[in-house]
């Protein structure tokens, strides 16, 4: 510990003792503080300066005069007469090609057009079949990335300014009309027209609550077809479970045949194969014979046993011919479809030949023309009766084959009995021999035709038959399905407009009780003369009731944890990100590499006293930086933090953390380590959620934050700031203090075994006399 001492008392005398390093050490500890003041202070109130946006509107509305009162109403002026007293964005009441022009060049931020209908629009909101009236908003999203949010926040503004002073100046009409009516009645003289009134508020009544009658009407009979669509969802299900069921079946039996099929395929591959090796060896009986018989003369005993054994080759070949037979006759046969027999034609009788007379097309010299094909080929599938047809006559020109060789072999037994005792005529039994021969090459062939022209091609678009089965069945299943899932989505949207409706037909209800006791209050009025009662039912001042129907709610916003300003919001990100600042910019400034003795006469010290003799002065350095930040947020910036000694403590701490990790990074990698030390700045500049909440940020920045340390060093800042939430600030500290552990582990231990390896890569970036 006595060197690690002595190495930082010497530091701090070298850097003391040059003015020129004092003064590069003090521009390290204000250049963190100068990051931060200015971020925070230029942010520090952005949206009180809204005014300065300008935002263009123009209105091309051409008013609206209704049938029922000869009054010609513009709300278009209205809106422009109000937004000329708004003050929370600059306006500009333009022309529309004007406003487009403006936002397009820049020269406003963003603009809204009214339409000419507005007015039309606003005025029959309460007409059957209306919509709601819609602004043209143009915004310009290259002028700045935070302008449009604003003029898009203030278009919504302007939106629900419009709707509320609507509703305000709407009723504030209405109820002042009907409060001069009431002191026009008081005058005298006005009992029929006051008993009109009655008579039309009964009427207004009266259809209010018919409204409300045909809403409940609706109300019930959505609420009769839910279980008429639940009943159907059911029935779909069950459908689907039958098909799934009868699918099931189904495809079991396809598979079945897919697997016939393809026995059937083996087995006709089989039966091309052996057929054409029985051409083949047939056509070798024959050369063996003739060679036996040229040298019969010479060695009659010898050509007599050759014959033999040609004779048991033959023998052996007709019983792999006759297993054949038996594998396509026993177990291939049966597995084919059958079909039943076709009905017979009621009228067998044929139809007599077109004479000419019936139409049969002739040439104009009598002879008969050529009638045109028909255009479109039979492509009908095979039928069951087809296909058994085509394997049994493969089968019977196989047991024709067999026959010829089972004749063929009894003709070479009886040639060799005749030739082994002398009586034997060898010319006579050569022709019988090439007639038997030419016989059963003939079956095979006829076989093999049968097999290639007929047998193959049908189990061919057997196969694709099953295959186009199969698919449209898979077609089917996902069609129930579908529907199944469309059934199932109805129910909630008719609950819930069985609940819309049941609800419009209560105020509707309630709407048509106000009336009623607004004509009875008319009446009572009327009866005694006394219309003070109108009076206050309406209130001595219209406008008043008026802004209360407008804007029945009010919101009142109570801040939780509050800071004094946007900028105050910001600041824990911004001195974060400067300590970090300031511990890389030491990083690189000062030489991490330290002397082997504190002095020329001091003892050899060890790595590890070297190792942290060393970051002494970066901690020292990294106090100073931090502890003039934070003193400058509170005094010249004006944060007003809940705990300042917490928010100092923060600071200092990571300050300590930061120029640790930096240091350790530096020390063990090299110039490596600092470009390590960039990548973690520019990965916490978003991943810490300094300035958006981390839910907003994309998902891999989400997984990273918990590992950054910023991350905890902002969440302590800003609990120190606004205030604590149990024991979060502590939390927060303990995490950032943590990763103090595994650059310990690095400084201490696992640097070791790299310092030769960063002394090469020193060496040969230096021999390049550029870096």
């Amino acid at each position: 510990m006595r060197g690690v001492w002595q190495l930082f008392r010497s530091d701090l005398r070298r850097a003391s003792s040059n003015v020129m390093a004092m003064i590069v050490l003090a521009g390290l500890v204000v250049i963190p503080s100068a990051f931060t003041w200015f971020n925070v202070i230029g942010s520090w109130e952005p949206f009180d300066n809204t005014k300065n946006l300008k935002v263009a509107v123009a209105s091309v509305d051409e008013g609206y005069t209704s049938p029922l009162f000869p009054l010609h109403v513009n709300v278009g002026s209205m809106v422009e007469s109000a937004l000329r007293a708004n003050h929370d964005l600059d306006w500009i009441i333009t022309s529309e090609e004007e406003a487009i022009e403006g936002t397009t060049s820049g020269e406003y931020y963003a603009a809204m057009v009214l339409p000419k209908d507005f007015s039309e629009r606003m005025l029959t909101f309460y007409a059957p079949g209306a919509e709601p009236t819609h602004i043209d908003y143009y915004m310009n999203d290259k002028s700045n990335p935070l302008a449009p949010l604003i003029t898009s926040e203030g278009a919504d503004d302007l939106s629900a300014q419009i709707n509320a002073q609507f509703m305000d100046e709407l009723s504030n009409v209405a109820l002042s009309l009907i409060s001069g009516l009431s002191t026009s009645l008081a005058e005298g003289n006005a009992g029929a027209a006051l008993s009109e009134v009655e008579s039309n508020i009964s009427a207004v009544a009266v259809q209010l609550r018919t409204a409300s009658q045909t809403a409940s009407m609706f109300t019930a009979v959505i609420e009769a077809s839910i279980p008429l669509v639940d009943g159907a969802s059911g029935l779909l299900a069950s459908a689907g479970s039958e098909f799934s069921d009868a699918t099931g079946k189904v495809q079991e039996g396809l598979s079945a045949a897919a697997t016939a099929e393809g026995s059937i395929t083996d087995a006709g591959q089989a039966l091309g194969a052996a057929l054409a090796a029985s051409r083949t060896r047939v056509a070798a009986f024959n050369e063996d014979i003739n060679a036996i018989l040229d040298a019969l003369e010479n060695d009659v005993d010898g050509s007599v046993d050759r014959l033999r054994d040609v004779s048991d080759d033959l023998g052996q070949l007709i019983a792999e011919q006759e297993t054949l037979r038996d594998t396509l006759a026993n177990q291939v046969s049966p597995t084919l479809p059958t079909d039943p027999d076709p009905a017979p034609d009621p009228d067998p009788t044929p139809e007599p030949d077109p004479t000419p007379e019936d139409g049969d097309p002739t040439s104009e010299d009598g002879d008969p023309t050529p009638q045109d094909p028909d255009p479109t080929p039979d492509v009908t599938q095979p039928t069951p009766d087809t296909s058994q047809r085509t394997l049994d006559a493969v089968i019977a020109g196989l047991d024709r084959a067999i026959a010829a060789e089972t004749e063929l072999k009894d003709l070479l037994d009886a040639a060799a009995a005749g030739l082994a005792t002398g009586n034997e005529d060898v010319q006579q039994f050569r022709d019988d021999l090439q007639d038997q021969l030419a016989d059963a090459v003939a079956s095979f062939e006829s076989a093999g035709a049968v097999y290639e022209n007929d047998l193959r091609p049908t189990l061919d678009q057997l196969a694709a038959t099953l295959g186009a089965a199969q698919s449209a069945l898979g077609a089917i299943s996902d069609q129930v399905t579908s529907a199944t899932s469309a059934s199932d989505g109805i129910v909630p949207v008719l609950e819930t407009a069985a609940a819309d409706n049941q609800a419009a037909a209560a105020v509707l209800s309630d709407a048509a009780d106000q009336m009623d006791e607004v004509a009875q209050a008319v009446s009572r009025a009327n009866d005694t003369g006394d219309l003070s009662e109108v009076g206050q039912i309406i209130g001595s001042d219209p406008s008043v009731l008026a802004a209360a129907i407008s804007q029945p709610i009010g919101l009142d916003r109570i801040p939780v944890y509050p800071v004094v300003s946007f900028g105050a919001g910001m600041a824990p990100l911004y001195t974060t990100l400067s300590l970090w600042v300031g511990a890389l910019l030491m990083g690189v400034t000062l030489r991490v590499a330290s002397p082997s003795r504190a002095s020329e006469e001091g003892e050899e010290l060890s790595l590890n006293q070297r190792f942290f003799g060393r970051y002494l002065i970066f901690a020292m350095f990294g106090l100073a930086q931090s502890t003039l930040v934070g003193l400058g947020n509170i005094v010249l910036v004006g944060l007003h933090p809940v705990h300042p000694l917490l928010l100092m403590l923060t600071l200092w701490t990571s300050s300590l953390v930061f120029t640790f990790i930096i240091y350790t990074l530096i020390v063990s990698f090299g110039d490596a380590g600092k470009a390590l030390a960039v990548f973690l700045l520019v990965i916490q500049v978003a991943g810490a959620g300094g300035a958006y909440p981390l839910v907003l940020l994309p998902e891999w920045f989400q997984h990273v934050s918990p590992f950054l340390p910023a991350t905890h060093a902002i969440d302590a800042f800003r609990a120190a700031l606004a205030g604590i939430y149990h024991a979060d600030y502590w939390v927060s500290l303990g995490w950032l203090v943590a990763f103090v552990v595994p650059m310990l582990l690095l400084g201490l231990v696992l640097r070791k075994p790299l310092i030769g390896f960063n002394e090469w890569v020193e060496r040969s970036l230096a021999s390049t006399k550029l870096m």
